[in-house]
Parts: structure tokens; C-alpha cells; sequence
């Protein structure tokens, strides 16, 4: 089983706060941007404003990296990849030492992030026919808020490479 939840793109374009809906169009996540931090920073809240995950961009690396803090521990951290090999744009690692792989058109938001070649998030336009939407699918299994998390520092680190171009 999946579980389905809908992001606005649009939305970060603008300032980076965003609710994230679950099929049903509920609330069910906050992304809030901290206007005024030194580095791009954002916060995975839940709908009672509770902290889940702080993405940030680290200064400590050579290349464009994001890192996703719980309780102030680094839980995963996303890369630009030094070298594109078919296609590879991102390489992703957990605290665990597992590594995430991002295969497709991450571009036009029609992408699988798999762990030992297992999807654990897909991300499609097609799952939402609304403009400037995507939809995004979390493995059972896979931490939702984490997968979400993912997403969201995908999502700043290509619209931080648009805005380099």
C-alpha cells in the first residue's frame, strides 16, 4: 500500500511555506520557511505544528547539499551529484548508510527515489491533474514525513539550479 499526498509547486517559488494534502485534500503536513535564516532552511511540521524535519542547506560541502535534521541529528543528506551518470542529478543517503537512487525526469516531476531498487517515493504529475501540483506516493514502510522531506529538498535544490542558469 501507498499513501498519496499533493504538493504545490508554485508555492516555493513564492516563499517556501506550503501545505502538503493527503488524497482526501486534507492538511496533513506544513513546509515553513525560515525567511530570515542565513541559509535556505525549511521545517516539516505536522498539522498541529509539531517540528518533524528541518531541511537545510549545509555550507560544509564542495557541491550543493541539503541536509534533513530530526532532534537536531542529520537523518539524511541529499548531494548534487559530482558526476550525472544516466541521468543521476542527486545522490541521497540516510543515517542508516542506506543510499537512495533517483531514476527518471526529475525535471518535469515524473521520478521514483528507490532503495535497493524498490520504489519508496514516486513522484508524478499525472497522479494530480491540477496545474503546478504533483502528487507524491510514500511506500508503506518508508517514513512519510521523511519521503516528504526528500521531496521538499529536491525541490529547492532544482529551483536553486533554475535560478543559477
Amino acid at each position: 500500500m501507498t499513501h498519496t499526498y499533493v504538493l504545490d509547486q508554485a508555492l516555493f517559488s513564492i516563499g517556501g511555506d506550503a501545505w502538503i494534502e493527503d488524497e482526501a485534500g486534507n492538511r496533513a503536513f506544513e513546509v515553513d520557511g525560515k525567511a530570515f535564516a542565513i541559509r535556505r532552511t525549511l521545517e516539516i511540521l505536522d498539522p498541529s505544528g509539531a517540528s518533524l524535519y528541518i531541511i537545510n542547506q549545509s555550507l560544509a560541502h564542495v557541491h550543493r547539499t541539503f541536509e534533513i535534521k530530526q532532534g537536531g541529528a542529520v537523518v539524511a543528506t541529499i548531494q548534487e551529484a559530482l558526476l550525472t551518470f544516466l541521468g543521476d542529478r542527486f545522490t541521497i543517503e540516510l543515517a542508516t548508510g542506506d543510499q537512495l537512487s533517483i531514476q527518471g525526469d526529475w525535471i518535469n516531476r515524473e521520478f521514483h527515489v528507490t532503495r535497493d531498487g524498490t520504489d519508496v517515493i514516486f513522484v508524478s504529475r499525472s497522479l494530480i491533474s491540477l496545474h503546478d501540483r504533483y502528487g507524491i506516493q510514500i511506500a508503506d514502510g518508508f517514513d512519510i514525513a521523511l519521503g516528504l522531506a526528500i521531496v521538499v529538498a529536491l525541490e529547492q535544490m532544482e529551483l536553486q539550479g533554475r535560478t543559477r542558469r
